[in-house]
């Protein structure tokens, strides 16, 4: 079983009492919560068991962090990333690390959620965020420019949209 005390990275959320626990009972309260995680059904008792056990700000950025996860694996850059769901390079940059550590079976999970038809509708949405104009063009044609590229842009999210 994996223990959060044997990870090298800090994508921690909340504080951490730092009085330690016995190990053989830190490994099986991890044992007996993953797996009671495990046999949760549907995505809708996944979320109303997530809401009742974490308070809203945990929940919005355990689902950042995630997106994160996700945004980085389809090479969004930073910049991308911080405009379309407001977060902070340094979160972007925890999420990175621990990206670069994941065992097989987190790789395998992520690489299957990419392929995963809504998260498709999602990177449409992130797009269309960052498609949007800056407020000040330094020249006439700017505009212009990137009126263009954004029509591009928008034609490749339709047809994308139309062959899910």
């Amino acid at each position: 079983m994996t223990s959060y005390s044997n990870r090298s990275y800090d994508c921690s959320m909340a504080r951490v009492s730092k009085k330690s626990l016995d190990p053989d009972v830190e490994k099986r309260m991890f044992a007996l919560f993953w797996r009671s995680l495990s046999r949760i059904g549907t995505a809708e008792e996944m979320a109303d068991f997530f809401a009742d056990l974490l308070g809203k700000n945990e929940q919005i950025m355990l689902a950042k962090r995630y997106t994160i996860a996700v945004l980085l694996s389809k090479r969004k850059n930073y910049q991308q990333i911080v405009t379309a769901i407001n977060v902070s390079p340094s979160t972007i940059n925890s999420v990175a690390n621990w990206l670069k550590n994941l065992k097989p079976a987190t790789k395998k999970i992520l690489d299957r959620h990419l392929k995963d038809e809504a998260w498709g509708q999602f990177f449409d949405k992130i797009e269309a965020i960052l498609d949007a104009p800056p407020p000040i063009f330094a020249y006439p044609n700017q505009k212009s420019a990137l009126g263009k590229a954004k029509f591009k842009a928008s034609m490749a999210r339709s047809t994308r949209s139309v062959l899910r």
